[in-house]
């Protein structure tokens, strides 16, 4: 595929400015601040992720340019960043990669904000460091430790809250003990479960079909046996589920789901850092089990043919099918071994990661009764495929004179395994610039040779005769092109810090193969996006306010027939500001809005003209209190979509791809209450 959008680009990756940072004439790592990077330290930490009462990953990623999700159900939330879904992005939790998709009708960002400390958000795939298969970003999630509860002095510690929320009928409530035995040796433990009822949407009967609970906890140890030396073992489990429809993604109904299904995660995580008194020797190692399933009770279902016609599907009824309980798995195993060395004026990093996945289901066989197949049997307990997976990458830091360079070099291997074959590999050079143009202006560059393999497909679609077409299956490469800047208002404003960033993208992928219902692992599309992102963040005398806009744009050409249409996630502007006031030691208030306008787009998926999508407007406020009089006790309330606006998220199921039947609207007006108490 030629590139022909931005082609020429050179610039700043917001992803680089995440992670750059150069060797100090002391010998200090100092980190370069940037727009963004502020963003997510002020948006994404466990202090405000508390005082919002953020309780699924819409409340962890809705203030983040270039990133949406969508979905009115936890279970349903899909996030999409820069145009595609981030099953083209690297998601981990203390460094536990998650892979695979279980079913394309749930989210499988399957995270508790309750547990989270912080998370690094990158966009775009211009850095060795952001793992293997990284095309348009990367989500680092990073769970709290004892310290972070425990106050100066405190050996011992515990919390609990309890939690209400309107629009959901959520009703939850959260216990955590922490503890430091000795200087060595830390402990904690949480555990959160809430329960969702009846689902408020504005202009429409409630939606009874998505109710269910969560069922969170985490578990961690920290050792610290000597100044160098730190391990921490986190053990974490997560489950959401209920009797409800299993099509989370889709719009709902007024009555009472009747089949209980959950989706689960367990992760088990080892990580370690050596840092002895050598500039040779920053060692970072991350072990990982993680395994996520969907369960699914005994149930009885119609079966017959589906078929389109005119654009719409019909299902023909020719009779039922007993199924017994079933279990949809996949599991990740892998671990990442990265070292830190400075040499002269050179920041090397360099290190080793690799992972295996395996999918497969646990099942009996169904039992067919009435039509052609009446008495006849289906298996379900089938084995699918798995991914050995490995990288080698070094990263080079360096100044000469006003420039800030980062050269790194990736090689990839990606290897089909059990019902699937095939072995991958690449050399991916990755860069990015800066230039100091001005003391307050800093001009950036980015560039990085994509590479992802064959993802496994859901597990949800596997079935005994699931194999590939050996022609088309085929790696996923591409370029990534950034351009930007970011200038330090700061003195301009005579302000505590402000800061405008401003990048420019383009990105390509082809055979862009998506695993939802890809059991032969072949390729749909060539793709191209491109777009644009403005962040500004303006901090003075305890007020942090921040305003962002991202738009994308793409095409995609089908592979099989070469017919080219708009891309449904892209061509979204998405505007976004929000503040965060403390007004005195105890109150802290807090705003967030968005706006989206209007937009309209080409799609295959729509024959009868193009798709058009209603602009929508939102507000969230929020006030956290913590009395003087009772210093351990703290009090939230707040209210999401302020004026009860009925609105659908663009990337959203149905009104993507222009199918108002199957609009999901999102929640309504939710009135957000918490009272937590600290021992």
């Amino acid at each position: 595929m030629k590139l022909t959008k931005l082609s020429t680009a050179i610039a700043l990756s917001f992803s680089a400015s995440l992670s750059f940072s150069a060797l100090a004439d002391d010998g200090v790592t100092v980190v370069t601040a940037s727009a963004l990077n502020k963003l997510v330290q002020t948006q994404i930490n466990s202090e405000t992720l508390e005082q919002k009462q953020a309780s699924d990953m819409k409340d962890v990623l809705n203030t983040m340019p270039g990133v949406t999700v969508d979905g009115n159900a936890r279970y349903s939330r899909k996030v999409f960043i820069r145009g595609m879904e981030d099953k083209f992005a690297v998601v981990s939790i203390d460094g536990a990669r998650q892979e695979g998709q279980l079913f394309h009708h749930t989210g499988d960002q399957n995270i508790d904000p309750a547990l989270l400390k912080v998370a690094d958000i990158e966009l775009g795939g211009t850095s060795v460091l952001s793992g293997m298969g990284a095309i348009n970003g990367s989500f680092r999630y990073e769970t709290k430790d004892p310290e972070d509860l425990l106050v100066e002095g405190e050996k011992f510690g515990a919390r609990v809250k309890t939690s209400y929320q309107s629009a959901y009928e959520r009703k939850g409530g959260e216990v955590a003990v922490y503890t430091k035995l000795n200087d060595k040796l830390q402990f904690m433990g949480i555990a959160n479960y809430s329960e969702d009822g009846d689902l408020h949407i504005p202009n429409k009967p409630d939606v009874a079909s998505k109710q269910g609970s969560l069922k969170s906890g985490m578990a961690k140890v920290v050792f610290i046996p000597n100044d160098e030396n730190t391990f921490k073992l986190t053990m974490n489990h997560y489950s959401d589920g209920g009797k409800r429809q299993i099509s989370g993604e889709k719009p709902g109904k007024h009555v009472d789901g009747k089949d209980y299904s959950s989706i689960n995660r367990d992760t088990v995580s080892l990580q370690h850092a050596y840092n002895p008194d050598s500039a040779l020797v920053n060692l970072k190692t991350d072990l990982y089990y993680n395994r996520q399933y969907m369960k699914r009770d005994a149930l009885t279902e119609d079966y017959g043919n589906w078929t389109k016609v005119s654009g719409k599907w019909n299902f023909d009824k020719e009779g039922e099918l007993a199924i017994a309980d079933r279990e949809y798995n996949v599991t990740t195993i892998g671990g990442d071994m990265r070292n830190i060395s400075w040499v002269g004026e050179h920041e090397l990093t360099y290190g080793l990661e690799g992972y295996k996945a395996e999918q497969w289901i646990d099942a009996a066989d169904g039992k067919y009764s009435g039509g052609p197949k009446d008495g006849t049997s289906r298996v379900y307990d089938v084995d699918g495929g798995t991914i050995t997976a490995y990288g080698l990458y070094l990263q080079d830091m360096f100044e000469i004179n006003d420039f800030r360079l980062t050269t790194g070099l990736r090689y990839d291997t990606h290897k089909l395994g059990g019902v699937y074959s095939g072995s991958f590999d690449q050399l991916s050079p990755k860069f990015s610039g800066e230039y100091q143009a001005t003391d307050d202006l800093m001009l950036r560059i980015g560039y990085g040779r994509l590479f992802k393999g064959a993802a496994l497909p859901e597990t949800l679609m596997l079935n005994p005769t699931t194999g590939q077409d050996q022609a088309d299956t085929k790696a996923m490469t591409g370029n990534n092109y950034e351009a930007g800047f970011e200038y330090d208002l700061s003195n301009v404003l005579a302000v505590d810090s402000a800061m405008l960033g401003f990048t420019a993208f383009q990105y390509n992928l082809d055979n862009q193969m998506h695993p939802t219902k890809n059991t032969k692992l072949d390729g749909d599309y060539d793709v191209e996006v491109w777009g644009v992102e403005t962040v500004l963040t303006y901090s003075l005398a305890g007020l942090d306010f921040y305003a962002n806009h991202s738009y994308s744009d793409g095409e995609q050409t089908n592979l099989k027939d070469g017919a080219v249409n708009d891309m449904d996630k892209t061509g979204i502007h998405n505007f976004k500001a929000g503040l965060k006031y403390q007004a005195n030691d105890a109150v802290v208030l807090g705003w967030d809005a968005r706006f989206v306008p209007g937009n309209s787009h080409k799609s295959e998926d729509k024959t009868d003209g193009d798709v058009e999508r209603s602009g929508f407007g939102t507000h969230n406020a929020w006030v956290a209190y913590n009395p003087n009089a009772v210093k351990n006790l703290t009090l939230n309330l707040g209210i999401d979509n302020l004026f009860d606006k009925q609105y659908a998220e663009h990337t959203g199921f149905g009104v993507s791809w222009g199918n108002n039947k199957y609009t999901s609207y999102e929640a309504g007006r939710n009135v957000k209450a918490s009272v937590a108490y600290r021992f």
